[in-house]
């Protein structure tokens, strides 16, 4: 991918890209841009050991002036018909709601939203802020959002 592709509609989009030399797939999380790069964090669809430490994600970075860095490897991967990607902005910190509705582990089984929602078989949870969230899942992406409306304050929900 070209530097001057990058953009934040990218954000949510199923992706390929190189870490340590290998080809993994994630799904893109943020996008960081300066005077001289453009970065794209990519949340790897599995942890990726290298040595003894085990990676999540990592910046798909490009160099503006000549297109020298990790990001000409990105590509993005086309959507299977039944993945879905849903971005929620929350009314809340999402740390706070871990506190006020995940308060009871006992409950919920979780201590967490995100451990909550990637309970579900097939779907991931990616806060990209404190506000905000990218849940990509292949089906029960309903399920989630119905519960997501009745136990939290949603103030956005887009579903692409």
């Amino acid at each position: 991918m070209k530097t001057t592709e990058v953009n934040k509609n990218l954000i949510g989009r199923r992706c390929e890209c190189i870490f340590t030399g290998m080809m993994v797939t994630g799904v893109i999380e943020d996008i960081e841009e300066n005077k001289y790069s453009v970065n794209v964090k990519v949340h790897f669809d599995k942890p990726q050991q290298w040595g003894d430490d085990f990676y999540t994600e990592d910046w798909a970075w490009g160099r503006k002036s000549d297109e020298f860095g990790t990001l000409h490897h990105l590509r993005l991967l086309e959507d299977k018909p039944d993945f879905q990607t849903m971005i929620v902005v929350f009314g809340e910190p999402i740390s706070q709601i871990d506190r006020s509705v995940f308060k009871d582990v006992e409950t919920w089984g979780v201590c967490s939203l995100q451990g909550w929602v990637n309970s579900y078989e097939s779907v991931r949870f990616v806060a990209i802020n404190d506000h905000t969230a990218v849940i990509t899942c292949e089906y029960n992406l309903e399920q989630v959002k119905v519960w997501l409306e009745k136990h939290v304050h949603v103030k956005s929900l887009k579903i692409s």
